[in-house]
């Protein structure tokens, strides 16, 4: 493993890191009776919650969110770790 990959490795343990403790969180209604089914209530840490009092206290963490910003995560950080040892391959 070179170098250029180890430092990929830990950005993308930090992305992770991140991505699991700053959480957006919002508010599902019963569909019949309210539009919109859910709304956001912001973003905040995973042992606070949102900031906002609009509906903060039902608040839960959107999971589906989540999910997807640590897929993000790990396809640009596994994108970068085959590019960084691609490229340490073509030097002399």
């Amino acid at each position: 493993m070179t170098r250029a990959q180890r430092i990929v490795l830990i950005v993308y343990c930090l992305l992770v890191f991140y991505c699991c403790l700053w959480l957006p969180w919002h508010v599902v209604r019963n569909p019949s009776v309210e539009l919109p089914h859910q709304f956001r209530t912001g973003y905040g840490w995973l042992w606070i919650g949102p900031s906002s009092t609009n509906g903060g206290i039902y608040s839960t963490p959107d999971l589906s969110i989540t999910g997807l910003r640590l897929l993000a995560a790990t396809a640009i950080s596994g994108a970068a770790f085959l590019l960084a040892g691609m490229l340490r391959s073509q030097q002399p």
